[in-house]
């Protein structure tokens, strides 16, 4: 199914018994997939984009303090500046709405959702502790560290592949005109 629009049948499957039987309303489309995987995509993105901009107007939520935020996010002393984590926010913004569609099967549009795929994946492979050094800070806090190994890195490898299986489908949902949905496509 094109656009990622799931067909809803009945999905064959064998019971314990051996005997056959179906499970009806099955989604049985790798469409459903794609379109979950975009769905993740934006939603995470766009939410990381949001909390950037909290951040860049200054404010620590869901931190008690600046402090306690610079310790938790960055591992330091103290935070990035306004500029910088405004650029992130639009970073992932952006990444955001290309994930969801903006600009179909460009090329360029294609590379985005590619170079953002990648980029989340990683990044959870590789760590915060890498990424600082990468960025030449300083050695990250304990704090950083254990956030970083059990929520961040996660959170990273859970996007990245939510871009990546989106990616098979964020064109496709902006060709579907009336011939396709005529011819059931």
């Amino acid at each position: 199914m094109a656009g990622g629009t799931a067909a809803r049948t009945e999905l064959p499957v064998t019971t314990a018994v051996g005997e056959a039987a179906s499970i009806p309303g099955a989604i049985s489309s790798p469409g459903a997939v794609s379109v979950a995987g975009r769905a993740l995509g934006v939603t995470g993105l766009a939410a990381v984009g949001v909390l950037h901009l909290v951040w860049a107007a200054g404010s620590p939520w869901p931190a008690r303090d600046a402090d306690a935020l610079a310790d938790a996010v960055v591992g330091s002393a103290s935070v990035p500046g306004a500029g910088p984590t405004a650029a992130v926010a639009a970073l992932a913004i952006g990444g955001a709405a290309v994930t969801g569609g903006v600009g179909g099967d460009r090329p360029v549009a294609t590379l985005i959702r590619a170079g953002a795929a990648a980029a989340l994946i990683a990044r959870g492979l590789v760590g915060g502790v890498v990424a600082t050094r990468i960025l030449r800070l300083p050695a990250p806090s304990a704090r950083f560290r254990r956030l970083d190994r059990v929520v961040y890195r996660p959170v990273c490898l859970l996007l990245g592949a939510a871009v990546a299986m989106g990616m098979s489908g964020a064109a496709r949902g902006t060709k579907m005109g009336p011939e396709a949905h005529r011819h059931g496509r």
